[in-house]
């Protein structure tokens, strides 16, 4: 290990950030949205590209360099045609299974009107006991950001 350190201290930066890429683990980082309405009801997406379990929380990846903030702004925009304030950041959540980084936000302040889109065919507003069908993962997330929240969680 002693060697390799002292090999590395010595190769340029290009050389150091490309076997970087090339040997470390790569992770997916997105963002998720959740958001309440009035009464307390949270809002799913139905998405066109998931067969057995089509509804989930808006959001996607964070581009590169992009701002988080921004990122579940804008993701929430291209999936709902909805614009919305972004609030406190829940959690962060580091999935066990794959490489896969999630930051969980709760947002507020939406307007706008729904727009279909290719990713979303529909959304809808669900009282906290009667959420339809998840993936496992997503049911979890859910729950926890629930939690966060001091809402009922599933």
């Amino acid at each position: 290990m002693k060697f390799l350190l002292a090999v590395w201290r010595w190769l340029p930066i290009r050389i150091q950030q490309l076997a970087s890429l090339i040997v470390r683990p790569r992770y997916q980082v997105t963002v998720a949205a959740v958001i309440l309405n009035a009464r307390k009801q949270l809002l799913l997406c139905e998405h066109t590209y998931r067969r057995k379990y089509p509804w989930g929380l808006p959001g996607g990846d964070i581009k590169f360099g992009e701002d988080p903030v921004e990122a579940i702004k804008r993701e929430v925009l291209e999936e709902t045609g909805l614009h919305v304030q972004t609030g406190e950041l829940l959690f962060v959540e580091n999935s066990t299974g794959i490489r896969h980084v999630e930051l969980v936000y709760l947002c507020t302040g939406v307007r706008g009107d729904f727009v279909p889109n290719d990713e979303v065919a529909r959304i809808q507003y669900f009282d906290i006991a009667a959420l339809p069908e998840f993936f496992p993962a997503q049911r979890e997330t859910i729950s926890r950001a629930l939690e966060c929240i001091g809402q009922n969680s599933l």
